[in-house]
C-alpha cells in the first residue's frame, strides 16, 4: 500500500490575491502547519510591508528558532514595500534559511516581479482569485461541504442572490444558516430563504421581485429599506441592472419559443429562478424592457456625474419602469 507523504514546508511563500478571506484562510493553513513543528509563542514575528525594513525581515528569518524546528515570519502587504526592499527579499529567497518559513502576503504582484520569480523558483507562489460569476454557488456548496453539510444548488443560488458576491458575507450568512438548521445534514433553499428573511429587515429578493411585478410602491419601499440597512446605492443599481438584463434575455428567448429548461440553461439559473424570470418578463413588452435597460445606463451616468441626487434619480427611474404605458 502506497504511503501518502505530506508536502514539506517551503522556506518562502508568496500568496496574493484581492480576496482577503481567501488569503486569510491560506495564511491560517500555513500557520497551522508551522505550528506542528514550532512553538509560535517564541518563534513568530509579523511585519507590515509598507513600513517594514526588509533587512529586519531577513534578520528575523535568519534567527535560529528557540526550542523548535521552525520559525514563522509573516509580511503582510509586501506589494506596498519599496522596490529596494522587495529586492532584498528576492535575494534572500535565493538562499533562504532552512529553519524559517517566511510568508509574504500581497493583494497584487506583477508577473515580472523579481520577488515573485525568486519565490516561484522555490515552488512557493500561490494566487488566490475570487470565483468567476457563475462559480459562486459552487463555492458556497463547497463551503457547506467543508463543514460536513449538503446544500442544494438552489439554496446556494438563493444565498448568493441575497447576499451578493462578497465571500466574507457569504461565509457569515452560511454560519447563520448552519445555526438555523442545527445538526441536519441536508439544507434546502427554503432554509436559506428563512434565514435571509430573518437576519435582514428586507431581502434583495423582495426589492427585485417587486420591480419585476411592476409594484411601484412596494419597490420604492423595499429600496428605502435596503438603503436604511446600509446597502450601497450603486450596489443596488448594479443588482437592478443585472435583473433587467436577465428579464431582457428571458423575454427574448420566450419570444423565440424557448422552454423553461432552455431559458434555465441559457441564462444559467436554477429551475425556480427561470420560472420567476419568465413570469416577470411576461409583465413587460420587449420594447419596455429594452427601454428600461437603456435608461438604466443613462441613470448610472447621471448619478455618477452629480446631475441630481442619486437616490431621487433611482426612485424616478423605478417609477418610470413600473408604470405601464
Amino acid at each position: 500500500m502506497a504511503v501518502k507523504t505530506i508536502e514539506e514546508l517551503k522556506p518562502v511563500y508568496l500568496i496574493f490575491g484581492e480576496e482577503d478571506l481567501l488569503l486569510e484562510r491560506a495564511l491560517r493553513r500555513l500557520r497551522d502547519r508551522v505550528a506542528k513543528s514550532a512553538d509560535l509563542d517564541f518563534n513568530f514575528e509579523a511585519f507590515d510591508g509598507e513600513t517594514a525594513d526588509a533587512t529586519a525581515v531577513v534578520a528575523a528569518a535568519n534567527t535560529l528558532p528557540f526550542a523548535s524546528e521552525k520559525r514563522l515570519v509573516i509580511v503582510r502587504g509586501v506589494d506596498r514595500m519599496l522596490a529596494t526592499g522587495q529586492a532584498v527579499l528576492a535575494e534572500y529567497a535565493q538562499d533562504p534559511a532552512p529553519t524559517a518559513c517566511l510568508v509574504l502576503v500581497a493583494r497584487k504582484m506583477r508577473k515580472d516581479s523579481k520577488l515573485l520569480k525568486a519565490v516561484a523558483a522555490l515552488g512557493g507562489v500561490a494566487e488566490y482569485q475570487a470565483p468567476k460569476r457563475n462559480e459562486y454557488p459552487g463555492w458556497v456548496i463547497e463551503l457547506f461541504a467543508s463543514k460536513g453539510r449538503r446544500l442544494s444548488h438552489d439554496g446556494a443560488v438563493a444565498l448568493v442572490a441575497a447576499v451578493g458576491r462578497d465571500l466574507r458575507r457569504l461565509e457569515t450568512e452560511s454560519e447563520k444558516v448552519l445555526a438555523f438548521v442545527g445538526n441536519r445534514a441536508d439544507i434546502s433553499r427554503e432554509d436559506v430563504v428563512n434565514v435571509v428573511s430573518e437576519t435582514a429587515p428586507v431581502s434583495v429578493f423582495d426589492y427585485l421581485n417587486a420591480l419585476g411585478a411592476r409594484e411601484c410602491s412596494t419597490a420604492l419601499a423595499r429600496l428605502n429599506d435596503l438603503i436604511a440597512d446600509g446597502e450601497d446605492l450603486y450596489g443596488i443599481l448594479a443588482m437592478t441592472d443585472r435583473h433587467i438584463r436577465t428579464l431582457v434575455s428571458t423575454r427574448a428567448m420566450v419570444e423565440r419559443g424557448a422552454t423553461r429548461l432552455e431559458v434555465q440553461q441559457s441564462v444559467g439559473m436554477a429551475d425556480w429562478q427561470a420560472r420567476v424570470a419568465m413570469e416577470q418578463a411576461a409583465r413587460f413588452t420587449p420594447e419596455e424592457l429594452s427601454r428600461a435597460l437603456r435608461s438604466a445606463a443613462a441613470l448610472e451616468a447621471r448619478m455618477k456625474s452629480g446631475r441630481g441626487e442619486p437616490k431621487v434619480l433611482l426612485e424616478m427611474w423605478l417609477v418610470s419602469v413600473c408604470n405601464r404605458d
